[in-house]
C-alpha cells in the first residue's frame, strides 16, 4: 500500500488515538464528574434530570491538536422506576480533517435492595460515524521526486476508500451504590463493530471491560470552623482494560462548600506501563449549576505511550425543583431524590 508520511500520520492517530483514547471514555478526561462515559448506569444515579456540555482541546504536537464536544441529557420517570440518558460526542483533528461522532442512547432500570443500596442495571445502543477528508492526505504517486512538485490528484486505489465509515455499538452497564460508596461494572464493544476505512481489512473494536470504583468521606463531621461545614473527599477510581491496553484513572476531589478542587492520575499499560499525565481542577456549584474546569499535564517518556496536555471545560445543569434546598450538603453520593 503506497501511502506517504500523512497518511502514516492519519493511521497512528486513527489507530494508537482511536485505540488508547477511546479506552479513556472518548476523550473525556474528567471521569469523576462525567462517569456516565465510564459507566452509562450514571445516567439514572439518583433519578436526576440533568443537562451537560464539555468542551475539551488536546495538544497533539506544536503544529496540531483535537477539538471536543461533549453534550449529555437525562430523564427520569419515577414512576415506571427507570431513567433514559443521551450523550453526543464529537472530536476533530485539525490537520488529517479525521472527524469522529458517537451518539448513544441508554435504558436504566431501578432496583432498590434495601433502605440505602440501589442497583442500576442498563443497556446503551449506539451509533458512530467517521470520516476523513482526503484532500488533506498525500499518496506516493501525487510526488514528484525529480521536481519536488505534488500533483493534485492520487490514482492510488485506497484514496477513494478513505472518507467515511459508519456502525452500530452495543453495551452493558451496571452500578451498585448508597449513600457512602459506590461500585461499578462497564461491558462496551458488545458486536465488536467494524470500524476501518476500508473493508477489505476489517478492524474490530475489542471488548472492554471497565471497573470503577468510589468513597466519599465527610471531612468536617464535627463542624469544625477551619473547613467549611459540608466539607467532603470524593475518591475515585477506574480500570479499563481495552484490547492489548490496559489504563487506570484515579482522582482526589476535596469538596469545600461550593467550591472543589481536585487532582487526577492516569497511566496506561501498552508496551509498557508508564504514568501518562496529572491533572488539576477546579469548580463551582451555584445553586442548580456546576461550573468546572481541568488541565492535564502530560508526561513524554522515550518508549512509552504518548500523552498529549489536554485543556477541558464543562458546566451542568440540575432540573430538580428540590436541589437548591440540599445544594447546601455538597456530597456527590447522594440517595435522597429516589424517593
Amino acid at each position: 500500500m503506497n501511502i506517504t508520511i500523512l497518511t502514516y500520520r492519519l493511521l497512528i492517530v486513527a489507530f494508537l488515538f482511536g485505540t488508547l483514547l477511546q479506552a479513556q471514555e472518548e476523550y473525556i478526561v474528567n471521569h469523576s464528574k462525567f462517569m456516565q462515559k465510564s459507566n452509562p448506569s450514571y445516567f439514572g444515579f439518583n433519578s436526576l434530570n440533568k443537562v451537560g456540555v464539555l468542551y475539551n482541546s488536546m495538544k497533539l504536537n506544536e503544529y496540531d491538536r483535537m477539538d471536543n464536544k461533549y453534550f449529555f441529557g437525562s430523564l427520569t420517570f419515577q414512576d415506571q422506576g427507570f431513567s433514559l440518558g443521551v450523550d453526543i460526542n464529537s472530536f476533530k483533528i485539525q490537520t488529517t480533517g479525521l472527524t469522529s461522532n458517537l451518539a448513544n442512547l441508554t435504558y436504566i432500570y431501578k432496583l432498590q435492595f434495601d433502605n440505602d443500596t440501589y442497583f442500576l442495571p442498563a443497556v446503551t445502543i449506539g451509533f458512530g460515524n467517521s470520516t476523513v477528508n482526503p484532500e488533506n492526505l498525500i499518496f506516493e504517486d501525487q510526488l514528484n521526486t525529480s521536481t519536488g512538485f505534488i500533483n493534485t490528484e492520487s490514482i492510488d486505489k485506497l484514496a477513494p476508500q478513505i472518507s467515511n465509515v459508519n456502525y452500530f455499538d452495543l453495551g452493558a452497564s451496571f452500578i451498585l451504590h448508597t449513600d457512602k460508596y459506590l461500585a461499578g461494572l462497564t461491558f462496551k464493544h458488545l458486536n465488536k463493530p467494524n470500524t476501518s476505512y476500508n473493508k477489505e481489512i476489517p478492524y474490530e473494536k475489542p471488548v472492554q471491560i471497565s471497573l470503577q470504583g468510589a468513597y466519599e468521606f465527610d471531612l468536617n463531621p464535627y463542624e469544625r470552623r477551619f473547613l467549611p461545614r459540608y466539607s467532603y473527599l470524593y475518591a475515585y477510581g477506574s480500570f479499563t482494560k481495552f484490547g492489548d491496553a490496559l489504563l487506570i484513572y484515579l482522582s482526589q476531589d476535596f469538596q469545600l462548600g461550593e467550591f472543589s478542587i481536585g487532582l487526577s492520575q492516569q497511566a496506561a499499560s501498552l508496551n509498557s506501563f508508564a504514568l501518562n499525565n496529572v491533572g488539576v481542577s477546579i469548580g463551582l456549584a451555584i445553586e442548580n449549576f456546576d461550573f468546572g474546569l481541568l488541565y492535564n499535564f502530560p508526561f513524554k517518556s522515550p518508549g512509552v505511550v504518548y500523552s498529549p496536555s489536554i485543556f477541558e471545560l464543562f458546566i451542568t445543569f440540575d432540573f430538580s425543583i428540590y436541589r437548591r434546598n440540599r445544594r447546601g450538603q455538597y456530597n456527590r453520593l447522594q440517595i435522597d431524590n429516589y424517593y
